[in-house]
């Protein structure tokens, strides 16, 4: 049916009601000024049923509130009736793409979108929203949705890195503020964020713990000085998931430190994926060359004991 413009009384609507509503956060607060500055420009659009108590809000939400927390009580709204859940939602989704939506915004859209549409008509709609009609979309979208407030505000503000949000989502209550304690403790970048879950969970898995963080990586956070308790955190995590790696790199630390001391840096595979290593030096003259070489030959045995070690 076609629009109906009328005044509504603000009272007359659902203002808990968000079946087709998906703004996240809300967006009450940037339109007040507006508002107050040059009244309601753009009126809501809002669904009228039988058997309906209240109007329900299509688009719009943001302005309704922010009328009524300025003081206004009737405002101008297009009233819409008998259309169906589908055409509703795609109605909500068509008046929000002015705008680029968040990816909280989106995963929301695409959680109310599974009530109404098949997985394949889900699946159509995603270049609506500028991703690729892919599966792994709804997925990584509807684990998205599972998040908590604390964490969908972190993804917003670019504090969060995305490719985690999905192992996030199925981690425990209690493994969630664990996580988010490292967050803030040691301020991790997108990077360390996803290099430092995917161990604890790798190594809870590997010793059957009850929880994500093992008590010597919980003792750490308690340090006051932050360089300090993050350069700890990740030397004892690093011991803690690579063992063998680090007792044997705590051998030859010594002798790698004498050559260094001699302008001869030794280097190595990462976590002696390979038994290999290079030798490396620079000389400004043949006197210098011939140096190190002799250091290399008198000190050949170190350089044995190196390569049985790793």
């Amino acid at each position: 049916m076609d629009f109906k413009h009328s005044i509504v009384s603000i009272e007359s609507i659902d203002l808990e009601d968000r079946t087709y509503l998906f703004s996240y956060p809300k967006r009450t607060v940037f339109l007040k000024e507006s508002i107050k500055s040059v009244g309601l420009i753009q009126p809501p659009v809002l669904f009228s049923k039988k058997g309906f108590s209240r109007l329900k809000i299509i688009c719009g939400e943001g302005r309704i509130n922010a009328c009524q927390e300025l003081g206004i009580s009737e405002i101008p709204a297009f009233i819409i009736s008998e259309k169906s859940d589908k055409e509703l939602l795609l109605l909500a989704l068509e008046s929000n793409l002015f705008r680029t939506l968040n990816i909280i915004e989106k995963a929301e859209f695409i959680n109310k979108a599974l009530k109404f549409f098949s997985v394949d008509e889900v699946i159509k709609l995603l270049p609506k929203l500028n991703l690729s009609p892919s599966f792994h979309w709804v997925e990584f979208l509807q684990a998205i949705n599972r998040l908590e407030d604390t964490f969908k505000k972190l993804l917003i503000d670019g504090e969060l890195n995305p490719k985690i949000a999905k192992t996030l989502a199925y981690l425990s209550l209690e493994e969630k503020k664990k996580f988010l304690e490292l967050l803030k403790k040691l301020d991790l970048s997108f990077s360390e964020q996803r290099e430092v879950l995917e161990k604890l969970l790798d190594y809870k898995k590997r010793k059957n713990l009850s929880c994500l963080l093992p008590d010597e990586l919980k003792k750490v956070l308690d340090i006051e000085d932050f360089n300090k308790r993050k350069k700890e955190f990740f030397e004892i995590l690093k011991a803690l998931y690579y063992p063998h790696y680090v007792s044997k790199l705590k051998k030859i630390s010594p002798i790698v430190k004498n050559f260094r001391e001699k302008h001869i840096n030794i280097n190595f595979s990462p976590y002696f994926e390979k038994k290999e290593l290079e030798i490396q030096f620079k000389i400004m003259s043949f006197e210098e060359f011939e140096k190190k070489l002799k250091f290399i030959e008198e000190n050949k045995e170190k350089i044995k004991k190196i390569l049985n070690e790793i």
